[in-house]
């Protein structure tokens, strides 16, 4: 009896790296969207509402805008919306969003591109860009997915979120929201028993991120709890590769990213 235990287990296991093997190399999930995000959105009405506040969102391909087939409606966009909204204000919004991004690997390659933003920028811009590159009023990070499926243990996943907080903190001298890891149990691309193992991995790093942002004194908006349950039923939240949000999907992420944001710019 125990052998064929043991050998069931080891064929779930092969069947659980093989799954895992074709979903993090598969050369169907798209890494560009072709087109940056940079752009300033007002508040609804065209209400006037003086200078923009300056959002900052770093983070994964959810950040780049993959899912989305237009500028408009890429999360750091639709984030900034909802913020124009709320605060009665235009908001200048940027996304350093990399496809593939990891905790370590944000805080290693998008964190430095913070302190390239002039916080006493007037009307320098950068190359492209809408408005003046000012320094971010409010930085915005969107991670963890990559580190659940890349396997980032939980001890190192909540020292590198304290890290990425700090850093970005440091370099921007803004005040730091996390958004934090979705579920997976609306994701079509993971085939069973993938989606459930990943899913259950996800919790585990999701409370290291939670447990490392509350240490830091950073707003954490839990995405799986307040976003993620408004996919069921809703094929169409997803996007055609059947991994990333589609716009709708992404409006849900706004409406739960938005208030925190607009809190961290309100004394």
């Amino acid at each position: 009896m125990r052998r064929v235990v043991a050998w069931l287990l080891l064929a779930v296991l092969v069947v659980l790296v093989v799954e895992g093997y074709l979903a993090v190399t598969a050369e169907y999930l798209p890494s560009d969207p072709g087109y940056t995000i940079d752009t300033t959105v007002g508040p609804p009405g065209g209400e006037p509402g003086g200078e923009p506040v300056n959002l900052v969102v770093l983070g994964d391909s959810t950040v780049a805008g993959v899912g989305s087939p237009s500028l408009e409606e890429s999360l750091p966009v639709l984030v900034a919306e909802r913020v124009a909204e709320r605060l009665h204000r235009p908001v200048h919004v940027i996304g350093f969003g990399v496809s593939g991004a990891r905790t370590a690997t944000v805080l290693e390659n998008q964190v430095p591109m913070l302190a390239e933003l002039d916080p006493d920028a007037s009307t320098a811009s950068r190359p492209g860009s809408a408005a003046p590159a000012a320094g971010p009023d409010v930085v915005l990070i969107v991670i963890g997915g990559n580190d659940v499926t890349h396997v980032t243990p939980p001890w190192a996943m909540r020292r590198q979120t304290a890290a990425l907080i700090e850093g970005a903190r440091e370099v921007s001298g803004a005040p730091v929201v996390i958004g934090g890891i979705p579920q997976f149990r609306t994701v079509p691309a993971l085939l069973q028993p993938l989606r459930w193992a990943v899913g259950r991995y996800a919790n585990v790093l999701r409370e290291a991120q939670r447990g490392a942002a509350r240490a830091a004194g950073a707003p954490y908006v839990d995405i799986a709890a307040l976003a993620s349950p408004r996919f069921i039923g809703k094929p169409e939240s997803m996007s055609s590769d059947g991994f990333h949000p589609a716009p709708l999907g992404y409006s849900f992420w706004a409406d739960a990213l938005a208030p925190a944001v607009a809190n961290a710019l309100t004394p």
